[in-house]
């Protein structure tokens, strides 16, 4: 009997078998069947929608960063991660920041060179809930240590100035009296 099942063991290793797989789709398949929205790095159609109100890529929309802002060149980076200061309580709320218009901007740099300044970008500024005072760390990707910052908010057809708390590398820290477009400027 041990030497039957010997034998059986041997020739079943011995023998090849034929392995065979159905088709799979090629990668370029799966991209091509993926919705618009996917291909551009959002989650959802209206995250796209919404996204494209203010001109926004997925990445500018998901990371609360405006990256380019219409006629602006060379504009620095602004962001805002969230804890807020709003009428002098540390909150946990964040900021929504949107891109402006080309006329917006246009206006803010015509603010820049009054002030004899370089416009390092043009942002619009939404705070959550009712505040008199909200003090707003931005996020300035590429501010040098030691740059002089000015900052403007365009209010009612006018640019009223706004404080300046704190600038160092990479942040500007602001005390906002309200939403609206801020303008970051580099002093000389």
């Amino acid at each position: 009997m041990k030497k039957f099942v010997a034998l059986v063991a041997a020739s079943l290793m011995m023998t090849s078998i034929t392995v065979s797989a159905a088709g799979s789709p090629t990668a370029a398949a799966v991209v091509a069947s993926q919705p618009a929205y996917a291909s551009e790095g959002f989650s959802n159609a209206s995250d796209q929608q919404a996204a494209a109100e203010y001109g926004m890529s997925a990445g500018e929309y998901y990371n609360n960063v405006v990256v380019t802002t219409p006629g602006v060149e060379n504009a620095y980076a602004v962001g805002q991660g969230g804890k807020i200061m709003v009428n002098g309580v540390a909150t946990n709320l964040t900021a929504s920041l949107f891109k402006v218009n080309a006329a917006t901007a246009k206006l803010a740099k015509d603010q820049a060179n009054t002030l004899g300044g370089t416009l390092l970008n043009v942002v619009s500024v939404k705070v959550p809930g009712n505040f008199t005072t909200a003090t707003v760390n931005f996020y300035v990707k590429g501010l040098a240590t030691g740059t002089k910052v000015a900052a403007k908010q365009y209010v009612g057809g006018t640019w009223i100035d706004v404080e300046v708390v704190e600038a160092r590398a990479d942040h500007v820290v602001l005390n906002l009296k309200g939403n609206g477009p801020v303008a970051f400027v580099a002093l000389p």
